[in-house]
């Protein structure tokens, strides 16, 4: 009868927990959709990047394949956005745009995409922990709700935010043995940014080492790499000038190129730690790993497919690569939240060993699941090699006399303080029955979320929406529509992704674009919106209109609620 009663407990807590599933997401895809739109229709959105995609889309669907001409002045390459980011995903995306072109659908697309990625967080979940079927509950609130996720949806659209759910899915694939499906979500994500195909390459050699698939592993970990080369090499041969990167100057301090930078971190490696090793760092990962209770401490392997960028962040010295939020972290919330939940799963395990208890799942299934070995042959025997001779090097020096005395007296102190620990915990787990130890997980994780969102406040404000539509956003709207549909424009950044879907539009000062010929165009009408300028901006905002008019290049036509627009006078 009490195993009866405890059967219907869980498949009760089950159906709770698909039917919370199921409100969590939705509420997170209407509140965030919500947002998201309300930051473009109140002029929050930037040109830096909802204008840029979505003019690089517009002009896709329009024969144009990833042209953009939305620049500033400090952006000297071609007119295409495959000389800033390999973003190949652009193509079939553009399909969105087949019956209306407007940025908000891309903003609603990538609050449903990451809404998506609830599933495989939860089946993962579900899978690695049965017994706690509200865990997987707690996961995905975990997910939804982290700021650094939040961070990536609310800042405009960029095509990388969708690697977070493809990479969730192939990680689900990959443990479901669904090979077509990891190998389509793999390619899909690399498609979404040049380093996303290095991720796909720590991936493959998660799968040899925790999956023991060497084989799949290693056609992963070849094809990221293979991927990640031809992603650079195309940037390159868009623009020769960048030295395979746009963005060097983030790591510049490491050295004036890539290659310059190596030599300098093999032969001086202390400058790491001189130059990155200081609390804003510490703090940006203790913000990743907070909103699960700082779960991944526990199965920190699992966290192998987020180096690449946790290493463009960490590395970076431009703040927002590692402030928390923003598109940078799309790559690497997968990989910390499943870290997150087979934390938990050690957890639960080593709960359960401390009170005596048969684990309800194996522990380290993944050694005896699949008796495959590790690496190829041809890569295991010279480093079993090594290892041999590195051992019977370590035990002929550990049996001296003299030195197998203290390692003796080290070993014993070490094992001895140990048992202590291990009693100790015995005591307390065995007064705390593993079923109520879920409720103090639950509790923590709860805790842990709201105090995330206290200290990720002000990051987050800067996304937020400052208030809803008004009479000004009606007024501005009504000058933004006097603008022909077709004509070239320089729109100040608030405004400019309200001005996208055109051929030939530019970001303010700018008032020239590169047409595809390579020849230059003057744009015909110029607006400017005073109030949305950055202070210590305005003075120079302001110069650069006066200099406009009184050259007689452009005149007034009509200014309201601090937005200014003006036309190119007739030839």
């Amino acid at each position: 009868m009490k195993l009866f009663k405890q059967r219907m407990s869980r498949e009760t807590q089950i159906k709770w927990a698909w039917t919370l599933l199921g409100l969590v997401t939705l509420i997170y895809l209407g509140w965030i959709s919500y947002e998201s739109l309300l930051r473009y229709t109140t002029f929050t959105a930037t040109a830096f990047d909802l204008g840029n995609m979505d003019q690089a889309l517009w002009n896709t669907i329009h024969g144009h394949p990833f042209a953009f001409t939305n620049q500033g002045i400090d952006y000297y390459g071609p007119p295409t956005r495959l000389a800033v980011h390999f973003e190949p995903i652009l193509l079939p995306l553009s399909v969105l745009y087949v019956f209306h072109g407007d940025p908000r659908i891309l903003l609603v697309f990538q609050t449903l995409a990451m809404a998506t990625g609830s599933l495989p967080v939860f089946l993962l979940t579900r899978k690695h922990i049965p017994q706690w079927p509200l865990a997987a509950v707690a996961m995905v609130v975990a997910y939804l709700y982290s700021p650094a996720l939040l961070g990536v949806n609310l800042f405009d659209f960029h095509a990388v935010a969708l690697a977070t759910p493809l990479l969730l899915y192939a990680l689900l694939a990959l443990e479901n043995n669904a090979y077509f499906w990891l190998i389509v979500t793999c390619i899909l994500a690399s498609l979404t940014k040049e380093e996303v195909p290095a991720v796909v390459a720590m991936l493959g050699l998660l799968a040899i080492w925790k999956y023991k698939k060497p084989r799949l592993g290693t056609l992963l970990f070849v094809g990221g790499i293979v991927g990640s080369v031809v992603a650079f090499l195309t940037i390159k041969h868009f623009f020769p000038g960048n030295q395979s990167n746009n963005f060097w100057y983030r790591y510049a301090a490491l050295g004036s190129t890539p290659q310059e930078a190596i030599k300098n971190v093999i032969l001086h490696p202390w400058i790491l730690f001189k130059m990155y090793f200081n609390l804003n760092r510490l703090y940006y990962l203790a913000n990743l790993f907070r909103n699960s209770g700082f779960l991944p401490l526990l199965a920190p392997e699992w966290l192998l497919g987020a180096i690449p960028d946790l290493a463009i962040n960490l590395l970076s010295t431009d703040p927002l690569l590692y402030s928390g939020v923003y598109h940078y972290n799309a790559p690497i919330i997968p990989f910390v939240i499943v870290s997150a939940i087979h934390g938990l799963r050690r957890a639960v395990l080593i709960w359960q060993r401390w009170r005596g208890e048969e684990p309800e799942v194996l522990s380290d299934h993944e050694l005896v699941a699949h008796p495959k070995p590790l690496l190829p042959s041809f890569v295991v025997k010279p480093g079993a090699a090594f290892w041999f001779r590195l051992k019977s090097a370590y035990t002929s020096f550990s049996n001296r006399p003299r030195v197998s005395r203290v390692v003796t007296r080290v070993s014993q102190g070490s094992r001895s303080r140990w048992r202590s620990f291990n009693a100790r915990m015995s005591d307390l787990a065995l007064g705390l029955a593993t079923s109520r130890l879920q409720w103090i997980i639950y509790g923590w994780i709860a805790v842990m979320i709201g105090l995330n969102f206290v200290f990720m406040a002000p990051p987050l404000d800067a996304l937020w929406a400052q208030g809803t539509p008004g009479p000004r956003e009606q007024h501005i709207q009504q000058l933004l529509d006097s603008i022909p549909a077709n004509a070239p424009v320089s729109a100040g950044g608030n405004l400019n992704p309200h001005l996208t879907d055109r051929q030939y539009v530019t970001l303010f000062p700018q008032v020239t674009y590169q047409m595809g010929n390579k020849t230059q165009g003057t744009v015909q009408y110029v607006i400017v919106d005073m109030n949305g300028v950055f202070p210590e901006d305005r003075i120079s905002v302001v110069e650069e209109v006066n200099q406009l008019v009184l050259s007689q290049q452009f005149h007034v036509v009509s200014r309201a609620e601090g937005v200014i627009l003006l036309a190119r006078q007739s030839p």
